[in-house]
């Protein structure tokens, strides 16, 4: 309802326009919601839930209400410390956070009132006719009166409906009066009276903002405008052009917007890097400091066009200058780490010379959006013992941050997150504060909190806890009351319970998604696809849905896991466990003899799973192996039959999507051991291929397709679908030169090309190993799969490339995916009467659309999280076992050639690295180990090396005249090429500063290319010329020697090669431990 008009009037200063007066003009209101849950007056509350905004939680002892001198200032501790819930922003904070400009601290506060888990809301003070204050809007103590104002409300809107919470302004200014039983606090005091922990980490932030001017409340516009006009930019950056000059410069072509990722320098590269990639045009590349300009990786930037010449890579080196700092000389050791943790990813940003030669480079010139968050770093003390420090980021593309700190004591040696303030161009590295410890480098429990710090998951494992008002949503489920569902809960549902129906997971799953079930039929067949009704459970608007919508999916970690809901539904009510009467959501089709469909039904059912079966024990009744162990003898048979008839229906459709250009590609899965007392890792192994892995996955596709197509038919612009795009063809330039010298070829014009080009290869190579790198290099050349609303694309964007496949969503495993909650929402509606169907908030395309980006976000991010995870166990693995002084040597597969080495892939471990052959200064590092075989020589280099060839599939080096490999006196070269087989030295470099990474080293060549006489070697190999090497290259860190008695494990003897000992063999020895899985490196299509 409208009211009296009102005006705020604000002066603005910009170098384009000068000073400006910005009138806003704003009308009353009376209806304005107060945001709390529960309450019986604001009707608008209801509407806010249900549109998945966050209210404030009744339950909670108080609500806080932080005026402009807390926010302005402390707006870190804000955001970081999840401890301070109940949040009010008054519109009169956000106000006077607008009149200086002040977007990032505005853009925070909206973050914090967005988070469920915060419960917090912004409140529109100004325009509400109940709360209006008079007087001039730019006064601080016009500003003051209106955040009191607003508090009394609460207070007094709190009595009317006899609640007790307390209201409590938080100020940083002189404690000023409040009526009405409204407290007013210092921040400090409060935090010391309530927060106790919370105090090291606001005196951080007042110790680091001391000389700013982050308090608004501070100066006077007038005094603040000034202040601004006197400073002056004198620095090492360039200052970034002003707003007119970039609208100006992308109107006219000369200036570019774009995200940009970085890379830091490493032994591939001595310069930072970043690139902005373009879709319609050659990605931008910007090499060195300057040029970079003070931009981070995920922002947003404004960048002008040097051209693709040699010239402008001098351009953009000149004003750069000197790439290294004595700061950055401390830190040297951790160089090679860097590249050993990033070896994994994708590709380089720029691969090599030839791509730096054509590629178009560009210089930084303004940051549109800064995408900062809170790193997880370690300390580089100040020398002198005072109190700035420089915090290094675990992330090597994260510059370095200056901060204070007086007790570094302790903090060295630890992990703790730093957050950054500001980086003005006077400052050669970006101001920030330190938030708070996580744990000391090294031990497990760090470095998870890392992971999952650094992935933005949460702020630590403790966080990830559910709250009071979601646990409070929650089924009864005890020993003593089962859970078990309602005759209300069975209205309306199939009762399928007479059905033969089973799951089949991975081994000791409790978060079971998804059954299935096969029969004959007097027409042919009904197959059904059984999931979990988590629907049901998790009502949209709900505290479980915002937490569940907020984490977006379960994360896996190698030893753990950390659900999207609780336990109660995830592990009991919503598990589709064996025996038990589960609600369900079904797709079943009727099909013929040829497994056509002739008709599809959807919709709740009531299952009872007869069976849980683990993937080993339904592949042995495939098998027709008899007397299965763990599964009952009387069930067996028609188990048997449900399985084998499963199977041969799914081959079928397997084989239609395959000649449709369905691609078979691969990826490295790695199963863990780990020993239930020291949590250890007992073994590790690549976890093996069945072939009803393939018929459970075909099952979920294919309902997961059809789905996609029922709920585009009733929602065609908000249904949401996942596509994956069509990749571009520069995309398989890697894989396509790798090929190529082995003399294959592959076509890469369209999935179905592809397909069968791999298949092909798989076949002409004659060599399992060769054809396994071939599909992983087609797995990396893929683009990301993502969530998207069905209005935000034309309809033929919709198609998955990998898996042939006109629609497709995410249907089938609604405990541990958000979108899947969604989808299942969505069918339901679709299933209702239109005359009856709601309009929910899933059926609004603004909401699918938002959604469908954060969920893509969330699932990247977990991934991240599960392959760096993956990463520290096989680190700690490897660790284990050369602790007692062996040599863990391993075969590997040349997968790609680099100007400074290979990158070498280690079937056995799943561990894929580089392996340097030379140095950041040119030097040729090739080990004697090449020529003895010998893993102790693997730290010896050979003296002489000369003539270092790299090219896209091959690297070759001369070897010097009086190498014993010779049998004449004429020179001659070991060569290395894609796919080559060859053996490698693994160890773990221990560093400061990072996680330890496995470190390779070159022993020997499967078959050797070089022309040489090895019974002359032993006699010869103590004349010529040597050199010790270390494992960090030219790094000062101490060689990772292992200790004791040498011994060694695993290598290959010239001679006949021997067979490779079966590796799941080892597992079995450990039946009895928790086997946990886990993808490495994989992109989940």
């Amino acid at each position: 309802m409208l009211g009296v008009r009102s005006e705020s009037v604000a002066f603005r200063r910009s170098k384009r326009q000068g000073l400006t007066m910005s009138v806003t003009e704003r009308y009353m209101r009376n209806d304005i919601p107060c945001g709390l849950h529960g309450c019986r007056t604001c009707t608008m509350n209801a509407e806010l839930a249900r549109k998945g905004v966050p209210l404030l939680d009744d339950t909670l002892g108080q609500i806080l209400v932080p005026d402009a001198s807390a926010v302005s200032r402390f707006i870190a501790l804000f955001e970081q410390e999840d401890e301070l819930k109940n949040l009010v922003f008054c519109q009169t904070v956000i106000d006077a956070l607008d009149r200086r400009n002040r977007t990032r601290t505005m853009r925070n506060v909206r973050k914090i009132a967005a988070d469920p888990a915060r419960s917090s809301v912004v409140f529109a003070n100004e325009v509400f006719a109940q709360t209006r204050v008079h007087g001039k809007s730019a006064d601080v103590d016009r500003d003051t009166r209106a955040v009191v104002r607003a508090a009394e409300w609460y207070r007094q809107h709190l009595e009317a409906q006899n609640k007790a919470q307390r209201v409590v302004i938080l100020t940083q200014q002189e404690v000023y009066s409040a009526e009405h039983g409204v407290e007013v606090w210092r921040l400090e005091d409060y935090l010391a009276e309530q927060h106790p922990k919370l105090v090291e980490h606001f005196r951080a932030i007042e110790q680091a903002t001391q000389d700013g001017d982050m308090d608004v409340t501070a100066m006077s516009a007038g005094e603040f405008a000034q202040a601004r006009l006197q400073a002056k930019a004198q620095g090492s950056y360039a200052k970034h052009y002003s707003e007119g000059d970039i609208s100006d410069g992308l109107r006219n072509g000369t200036l570019v917007r774009g995200t940009i990722r970085l890379r830091a320098g490493g032994g591939m590269r001595s310069e930072s890097q970043g690139v902005i990639e373009r879709s319609d045009a050659p990605d931008i590349v910007v090499i060195g400091r300057a040029a970079l300009n003070r931009a981070c990786s995920g922002d947003t930037v404004v960048v002008r066009l040097l051209g693709n010449s040699e010239s402008s890579v001098g351009e953009a080196k000149a004003a750069d200058g000197d790439d290294d700092d004595a700061d950055d000389a401390a830190d040297s050791e951790d160089a090679l780490a860097v590249e050993q943790i990033e070896a994994g990813d994708e590709a380089p940003v720029v691969a090599d010379k030839a791509n730096l030669a054509t590629a178009v480079h560009g210089v930084v010139v303004g940051v549109v959006e800064r995408r900062w968050r809170p790193y997880v770093a370690t300390l580089q003390a100040d020398v002198a013992g005072g109190m700035r420090h420089l915090a290094v980021p675990v992330d090597a593309a994260v510059p370095k941050i200056r901060m204070h700190y007086a007790d570094t004591a302790a903090i060295a040696g630890r992990y703790f997150v730093v957050a950054v303030d500001s980086w003005e161009a006077d400052s050669q590295y970006p101001q920030g504060h330190f938030v708070r410890a996580l744990g000391r480098i090294g031990t497990l429990d760090a470095e998870i909190d890392t992971i999952l710090v650094e992935r933005q998951i949460a702020v630590s494992q403790a966080a990830l806890g559910f709250s009071e008002a979601s646990l409070r949503e929650m089924p009864v489920n005890s020993a003593e009351r089962p859970w078990a569902p309602s005759s209300r809960d069975l209205e309306g549902r199939r009762d399928l319970r007479d059905t033969l129906i089973f799951s089949i997971d991975p081994r000791g799953s409790q978060d079971i998604d998804d059954a299935v079930s096969m029969r004959r039929t007097r027409t042919g067949f009904e197959l059904g696809v059984h999931i979990a009704d988590v629907a049901q459970f998790v009502q949209a608007g709900s505290a479980t849905d915002a937490a569940a919508r907020a984490r977006g999916t379960t994360v896996y970690l190698a030893d753990r896991r950390f659900n999207m809901i609780p336990e109660v539904l995830s592990e009991r009510v919503c598990s589709l466990r064996g025996g038990s009467d589960r609600l369900a959501v079904s797709v079943i089709w009727d099909m013929d003899h040829k497994y056509n469909v002739k008709r599809t039904w959807f919709g709740r059912t009531v299952i009872r799973s007869a069976c849980e079966m683990c993937y080993e024990q339904a592949q042995e009744l495939l098998d027709g192996q008899r007397k299965v162990e763990g599964l009952d003898p009387k069930l067996e048979p028609q188990l048997a039959t449900g399985v084998k008839e499963l199977t041969t229906a799914m081959r079928v459709l397997r084989s239609r999507r395959r000649l449709g250009g369905a691609l078979e590609l691969a990826s490295t899965e790695i199963k863990f051991a780990f020993d239930p007392q020291t949590h250890a890792v007992a073994a590790a192994a690549p976890k093996r291929s069945l072939e009803i892995h393939g018929v459970i996955e075909e099952a979920m596709v294919f309902a997961n397709a059809a789905v996609a197509r029922r709920i585009h038919e009733s929602f065609p612009t908000a249904a949401l679908l996942r596509r994956h795009r069509s990749p571009t063809a520069d995309r398989f330039e890697r894989l396509q030169r790798a090929v190529r010298a082995r003399g294959l070829d592959v076509d890469c014009s369209s999935n179905l090309a592809l397909a069968q080009s791999l298949q092909r290869i798989a076949g002409e190579a004659g060599d399992a190993d060769m054809a396994f790198l071939v599909k992983t290099m087609a797995t990396l050349a893929m683009q990301e799969a993502d969530y998207f609303a069905t209005g935000d694309c034309a309809t033929e964007a919709f198609a998955h490339y990998g898996l042939a496949l006109e629609y497709y969503t995410h249907f089938t495993s609604p405990i541990r995916r958000y979108a899947d909650i969604v989808v299942h929402r969505q069918l339901l509606a679709a299933l209702q009467e239109p005359s009856e169907t709601p309009k929910p908030t899933e059926l609004s395309q603004a909401w699918v659309g938002t959604t469908a980006m954060r969920l893509n976000e969330r699932n990247r991010q977990s991934k991240l999280a599960q392959r760096e995870s993956t990463e520290l166990f096989q680190s700690r693995y490897i660790a284990q076992l050369s602790g007692d002084g062996q040599h863990v040597v391993a075969d590997g597969v040349v997968a790609e050639v680099r100007t400074n080495g290979l990158i070498v892939f280690v079937p056995k471990f799943g561990i894929r690295g580089p392996v340097h052959l030379r140095d950041k200064t040119g030097h040729i590092r090739l080990p004697l180990s090449t020529l003895t075989g010998r893993p102790r020589d693997a730290d010896t280099h050979i003296d002489g090396c000369s003539d270092f060839s790299a090219d896209a599939g091959r690297l070759s080096i001369r070897l010097p005249i009086d190498a014993p490999a010779f049998h004449l006196g004429s020179g001659a070269n070991v060569a290395f090429s894609v796919f080559d087989h060859v053996t490698v030295l693994l160890r773990v470099l221990e560093t400061r500063r990072r996680r330890a990474p496995v470190y390779m080293t070159l022993v020997s060549r499967a078959s050797s290319n070089i022309r040489a006489y090895r019974s002359t070697l032993a006699p010869l190999d103590r004349t010529f010329r040597v050199s010790a090497a270390r494992p960090t290259s030219d790094q000062d860190a101490e060689p990772a020697e292992p200790k004791g008695p040498s011994k060694t494990t695993g290598v290959q003897k010239p001679g006949p090669a021997k067979p490779s000992p079966d590796y799941y063999s080892v597992l079995e020895k450990f039946g009895q431990l928790s086997l946990l899985e886990t993808t490495h490196a994989a992109q989940m299509l």
